[in-house]
């Protein structure tokens, strides 16, 4: 299944995988909602799902969070999500290329992607731009440092607030702040991050 608001790509991608033998697009959708009414309709999902990131009403992101594990799904964009490549195997992404890409290469993927359940294609720039995200410093206040320790230690936002004297509100908003700064979502993921970087 192809999911892409261009006509053009849609039908020139369709044209392109149809020429190739063993490879059929079973159906076409302009926007991730689009793309989900056409999937609850059918009795076997597609082997694998094509989506474009920038959609309107849905975009690839969203329809991507509902496949999620379901199906193969195959990036094709004109956009480097840092976050989302950071998560393609959390996901099931099994491919995310530039649409800079030859049809050729695109069309190779795809196979290479039914034919081996551990392939995964990615374009170098991405995982350029993954990599060079992920060695970035990451610079945290004192403060923020000995939050991490205390939550490190098996302190509860109540222990914290009690050491710091302030409320347990203030010490989760110390926290959103330190897991967005590392790009986590939770204490387990912030200590292992924060070790990892050797910030604690």
């Amino acid at each position: 299944m192809i999911v892409d608001d261009h006509p053009i790509v849609r039908e020139g991608l369709k044209m392109v995988i149809e020429n190739t033998d063993d490879l059929e697009v079973t159906a076409t959708a302009s926007n991730g909602k689009d793309a989900l009414e056409q999937l609850d309709k059918m009795e076997k999902l597609p082997d694998l799902v094509v989506v474009d990131l920038l959609m309107p009403t849905m975009d690839g992101g969203s329809l991507i969070d509902q496949l999620s594990n379901k199906t193969n799904i195959f990036i094709l964009s004109t956009e480097i999500n840092v976050k989302i490549a950071q998560e393609v195997i959390k996901k099931g992404i099994r491919g995310y290329l530039l649409k800079d890409e030859s049809p050729l290469k695109i069309v190779e993927s795809i196979q290479k992607i039914l034919d081996d359940p551990n392939y995964i294609a990615m374009s170098p720039e991405i995982l350029t731009t993954v990599m060079e995200k992920e060695n970035q410093e990451i610079e945290l206040t004192d403060q923020q440092v000995s939050l991490l320790k205390m939550i490190a230690a098996g302190d509860t936002n109540a222990d914290i607030a009690r050491k710091l004297f302030v409320t347990t509100r203030t010490v989760k908003n110390y926290l959103t702040v330190i897991y967005e700064t590392l790009g986590v979502h939770n204490r387990a993921q912030a200590i292992a991050v924060a070790a990892k970087k050797n910030l604690i």
